[in-house]
């Protein structure tokens, strides 16, 4: 056994250096060349070190110890792993998109005053998986294609809240975490006392540790989208409900997810504390109607767990915190012309008001945006 267990070291440290060789070989794009090549190569290097530290130091000739050599070698693939997934693939797919997206997300940077090394926007998604972001990896990634389409980009700044959430620490939810808290406690008192049966317990129970495991971060990151982009993010968020339209799934919850009728809740709620009066009338309209003919059931214990006195909390906590942390608000950017953000209010808005001529109006868009990036306008050369 103690052979098999040695070949699985050596297996996996070729592995890495393959990957290493690769990477040290190739050409690579300026816009990563000195920061996220490096610390890739570092990440690698740092587990095979492990790797190569048990096989020096003779453990792996010890049949007593494979157990914790088996270990130690998964936590280590577990690494690689997720270091390829997320590092990796990206530097082999930094091609034309990545390069228009770097640019644009340093200009959202900028225009709201994030004080920090924008992520790298890859192309490595699907639309099975969507958007999503590792902050850890310092990567938001996106399906090929979405760099020809606006209507889905407000979905980005949800990504930026994740990597915000990350910087900050989850701060912007301190005092919201502990009411939260305190709710489901007091829930589950009430339901022991008027004796309502242990499966409303095991409800309340499962989704408080949703709540503080998932549903805050998810929260918090609708509040950025819509905080940065206003309406947009609340269009785009309608948009991707509709793909479930007439299913009945709007007041479903996963572990990972909270149930998208209350994040649309919270959504409308930003755009009322950001002074989106007229904005928000417009979404919250197309929404009732969304929710009238979707005829979604509403089990019976929703609202104990999306009570909308916790979602008022969350907004108004959040909204605090970023006014102190200086990240700029839609309104505000809004009133320097140009913007990112108003771009995408603007493409939801043309998008709505003449969907024939959208297209036009999309493609006009993007050769604007690389002539403000000083890209070719049909490809771009790294």
């Amino acid at each position: 056994m103690k052979d098999f267990v040695k070949a699985l070291y050596v297996d996996l440290i070729h592995r890495i250096d393959v990957v290493v060789l690769d990477i040290t070989k190739s050409i690579h794009h300026p816009d990563i060349k000195d920061r996220f090549i490096s610390d890739t190569l570092k990440q690698f290097s740092d587990i095979r070190l492990v790797m190569q530290n048990a096989l020096d130091s003779g453990i792996l000739e010890f049949e007593t110890a494979n157990g914790n050599n088996i270990t130690l070698y998964n936590q280590v693939l577990r690494e690689f792993n997720a270091i390829h997934s997320y590092r990796y693939l990206a530097i082999k797919n930094y091609r034309d998109p990545e390069v228009f997206f770097f640019r644009l997300i340093k200009r959202i940077y900028d225009e709201h005053r994030i004080n920090a090394t924008p992520p790298i926007v890859s192309t490595i998604s699907n639309h099975d998986t969507y958007y999503w972001a590792e902050p850890y990896f310092e990567i938001i990634a996106l399906p090929a294609g979405e760099e020809s389409s606006l209507l889905n980009l407000p979905d980005m700044y949800h990504e930026i809240g994740h990597l915000l959430h990350s910087m900050f620490q989850g701060k912007s939810c301190e005092l919201s975490t502990e009411i939260i808290r305190k709710h489901f406690i007091k829930e589950m008192v009430r339901i022991e006392d008027d004796g309502l049966g242990a499966h409303y317990l095991e409800l309340l129970k499962e989704a408080q540790d949703y709540w503080m495991t998932a549903w805050i971060e998810e929260f918090t990151c609708d509040l950025v989208g819509t905080y940065m982009t206003g309406a947009a993010y609340a269009w785009t968020n309608l948009k991707l409900l509709s793909t479930a339209h007439g299913s009945g799934r709007i007041f479903e919850y996963f572990d990972s997810h909270p149930a998208n009728e209350a994040r649309m809740t919270i959504v409308l709620m930003m755009m009322e504390k950001l002074g989106l009066t007229a904005e928000k009338k417009k979404v919250e309209a197309a929404w009732k109607v969304f929710l009238k003919d979707t005829d979604g059931f509403k089990p019976k214990e929703y609202t104990m767990l999306f009570p909308k006195k916790l979602l008022q909390q969350l907004v108004d906590e959040f909204y605090e915190f970023y006014q102190n942390a200086d990240l700029a608000s839609y309104p505000e950017v809004l009133a320097k012309a140009g913007s990112v953000s108003e771009i995408l209010n603007i493409a939801w808005d043309k998008a709505q008001a003449d969907p024939m001529a959208y297209n036009q109006h999309e493609t006009a868009v993007f050769e604007q945006l690389k002539k403000d990036f000083k890209l070719p306008e049909e490809k771009t050369k790294g």
